[in-house]
């Protein structure tokens, strides 16, 4: 009877969770092709809490407050506490494994947490904790959730770069901040990977954009000639 019971529940539960936008197939290639391999941060990264979560540390490469991927029931965006530090480009990482909230793993994570994304977890080398990186919840392809993964980490080491790169902008990438002058790659190691670039070729200048966000970066001949740094833009 108690067997029954517990069945039912389980099955109960999973109809609640939303179903996943990856197919099934899709999730074993994603499992596949990233769990148990070493990797580097690609970009500067910040550490922070995990939301209500205190076992586990958030990875991300944008300010906190610009997180959308837990809301309040009235549909406010729950922002995580304020990151802790910042890990360069090239700090190592172990990717432990993909988790999907599929079955009954979405009502095993704690409610304060976003349990209906998928997860990244992986242990990085220097950070006490286990980590997460939490990945987006309406990816429908493999190589979208592998390539939303390859924004943050990457499997070549990037430290000869970010060594080669002058002391104020190696300076100002470990604060996750802009310098006058800096190239793409450079702004690209700081903020992240813009999620929309507006071109003008006959201008030769290029602004990127982020979700989320009123932060904005200005080119001109691959150089940075102006930023909006927007709120909330060092993670606080």
């Amino acid at each position: 009877m108690r067997r029954l019971a517990a069945a039912v529940l389980l099955t109960l539960l999973a109809a609640c969770v939303p179903p996943s936008q990856l197919p099934l197939e899709g999730r074993e290639t994603v499992v596949r092709t990233l769990s148990r391999q070493p990797r580097y941060l690609r970009v500067a990264v910040y550490v922070g809490p995990f939301f209500g979560d205190g076992s586990r540390v958030l990875l991300t490469d944008r300010p906190v407050p610009e997180l959308r991927v837990l809301e309040s029931t009235d549909g406010s965006p729950l922002i995580p506490p304020p990151a802790t530090r910042v890990l360069p480009p090239g700090t190592p990482v172990f990717v432990d494994g993909v988790q999907f909230p599929t079955g009954t793993v979405a009502w095993s994570r704690p409610i304060t947490t976003p349990r209906y994304n998928p997860w990244l977890l992986a242990t990085v080398e220097g950070v006490g904790k286990p980590a997460v990186l939490v990945l987006a919840a309406d990816s429908a392809r493999p190589e979208d959730v592998i390539a939303e993964v390859g924004r943050v980490l990457t499997t070549d080491d990037p430290t000869a770069i970010y060594a080669a790169l002058p002391d104020p902008v190696r300076d100002a990438i470990r604060e996750k901040a802009l310098v006058e002058g800096m190239t793409r790659e450079a702004v690209a190691m700081a903020w992240g990977y813009p999620d929309r670039i507006v071109m003008d070729r006959p201008a030769r200048t290029e602004d990127w954009y982020w979700n989320n966000s009123t932060r904005k970066a200005s080119f001109l001949d691959d150089r940075l000639i102006r930023q909006d740094a927007g709120k909330g833009a060092r993670g606080k």
